[in-house]
């Protein structure tokens, strides 16, 4: 019989082909994550040293490097990566409406993804990752929602 609408059928071999071919990403990812990480780092310092005329190119590139580690990060489980990539790239479009760029706070959203990357913090981080978000927050660099 079909599987109708309400329902749905799942292949406990495929379901467990799928959670094997996640599981061997999951390893490769965090190889990927430290090298994100370094172009991150690479691209807030280029930022940094960027004239008026280059600034906005330098956005860009820190953005797309910021999109793409918070993209990643919550399907391997790192939803804190996710939540300061997302307030990195929030701040960022901000400034690319015209606003000035917040170097200091870019900088220390960079810090704090590199703190979840060196430190392995997946998941919510633990004690760890609730210190930094209230250190973010305390500093005003982070609100209680996120960006």
């Amino acid at each position: 019989m079909a599987a109708g609408a309400d329902e749905f059928e799942l292949d406990p071999a495929a379901l467990a082909r799928a959670e094997a071919a996640l599981a061997a990403l999951t390893s490769d990812y965090i190889r990927w994550m430290e090298a994100d990480m370094a172009s991150l780092r690479a691209a807030l310092d280029a930022l940094r040293e960027a004239g008026p005329a280059e600034a906005p190119e330098r956005c860009r590139q820190l953005f797309a490097v910021a999109h793409n580690m918070k993209g990643q990060a919550g399907t391997f489980g790192y939803p804190l990566l996710t939540r300061l990539g997302n307030a990195l790239c929030r701040l960022l479009e901000g400034s690319a409406a015209g606003g000035a760029v917040p170097l200091a706070r870019l900088g220390a959203l960079v810090d704090a993804m590199g703190e979840v990357v060196a430190g392995r913090l997946d998941g919510d981080g633990g004690v760890a990752g609730r210190d930094l978000l209230l250190g973010l927050e305390g500093e005003g660099v982070l609100s209680a929602e996120g960006a």
